[in-house]
This record gives C-alpha cells, sequence and structure tokens, in this order.
C-alpha cells in the first residue's frame, strides 16, 4: 500500500492574500482610530455642556462649606453645590504665602467629569506691601496683576481619565506611567472629598 502524502493549505504563503489580510488589518486600524476620536470628542464635548449647565445655575444651588486650616499654611476650605441633594461640584481652595491652589470637580449624577485645576503663583508674598518692599531694599510689592497662572483640565469618563489637556491645551500623553497615576490619584482625592460631605 502506497504512503498517503499529507499537504498542507499554505494560504499564508500566498502573496495575494496576504497582501489583502494587511490591507484589511490597516483600514481596521486606521478605522478604530477614527472611531475612538470620535467617540472622545462627543464625550468631550458632552462634558463640556455639563459644565457649562453647571456654572450657569451655579447661585441656584445649596452650599456645604469645609475648612482644612491644619493641613495648609494659610489654610484651606472646600465647598460643595448641590442641586436637590444632587453633586453637582466641589471647589478646593488652599492658600499659601506666595500663591494659592484651586481645583474644581464636577459631577454628573454623582460620577466625576471633569475637574479644573489652577496654580497662582503671586510675584511675592501677600503680605509683601510697598513699605514692607522698601524696608527690605526690593523695588517690588505684591501685585495681584502680576500673578502667573497655571491650568490643566482633566477629561473622565466611567471613572477613568481619558483626556489631559496641560497649560497650552495640548494633550498630554496618558500611557506614561506619571500621567496615568495622576488621574487615579485626582479620583481618589476627589473621592475622598466626597465622603467628607457625607459626614
Amino acid at each position: 500500500m502506497g504512503q498517503i502524502k499529507r499537504r498542507y493549505f499554505t494560504w499564508y504563503k500566498t502573496p495575494i492574500i496576504l497582501t489583502r489580510l494587511i490591507n484589511i488589518s490597516i483600514l481596521f486600524l486606521l478605522t478604530s482610530n477614527c472611531l475612538f476620536a470620535q467617540d472622545k470628542n462627543s464625550l468631550v464635548k458632552d462634558i463640556r455642556s455639563k459644565y457649562t449647565e453647571i456654572r450657569n445655575n451655579i447661585d441656584s444651588y445649596d452650599t456645604t462649606m469645609i475648612d482644612f486650616f491644619d493641613e495648609y499654611t494659610e489654610g484651606a476650605v472646600a465647598i460643595a453645590y448641590c442641586n436637590n441633594k444632587e453633586l453637582k461640584l466641589i471647589e478646593v481652595i488652599s492658600y499659601g504665602e506666595i500663591g494659592k491652589h484651586q481645583i474644581d470637580y464636577y459631577f454628573n449624577y454623582g460620577k466625576l467629569i471633569f475637574a479644573f485645576e489652577q496654580e497662582f503663583n503671586y510675584n511675592r508674598p501677600i503680605y509683601w506691601d510697598e513699605k514692607r518692599a522698601k524696608e527690605n531694599g526690593d523695588d517690588e510689592a505684591f501685585d495681584h496683576d502680576k500673578t502667573a497662572i497655571k491650568e490643566d483640565r482633566y477629561y473622565f469618563n466611567n471613572g477613568k481619565l481619558f483626556l489631559w489637556l496641560d497649560n497650552e491645551k495640548k494633550e498630554k500623553n496618558l500611557n506614561n506611567g506619571n500621567n496615568s497615576i495622576a488621574g487615579k490619584e485626582l479620583i481618589a482625592q476627589c473621592y475622598k472629598l466626597k465622603n467628607k460631605f457625607k459626614k
């Protein structure tokens, strides 16, 4: 009885099929990136709309305030804004001699959707008036108009940071380890504050 020769189908070695598979893969990658960009853009647009709604109605919300004088040199305050017991915004302002830090957390149905962070750096300490400047041989006193402001914007979806715009409104790489950690830390701080207002 003759030996049966086995033949294996070598479709992956066929140039035409291989070329088609590569083209389909490239098309899929390009399409998925495009869909992700569209999805990200629609999320950002929706979050900005909710942000505007909260800012426009802020005067009608109920407020609760907590002081943190023991944690910062010049003290800090957190203010929660609620609409019919639904948390909309927590503002946290911490004060220092040479600047202040403010971060606002925006919520939708109890979930963090956006954080706006501002770092204010004064040209001189707040108590450095003209008299004190002259006494110390300094030709410059504290001037509010000379305050340098650095801003960061953080966009969240389902408890995850998906977009971070820096002071130049440029997108930061969230695949960088430190950047992804920053997003997790913001979420942790935010919900820690949220729990303090529940007490």
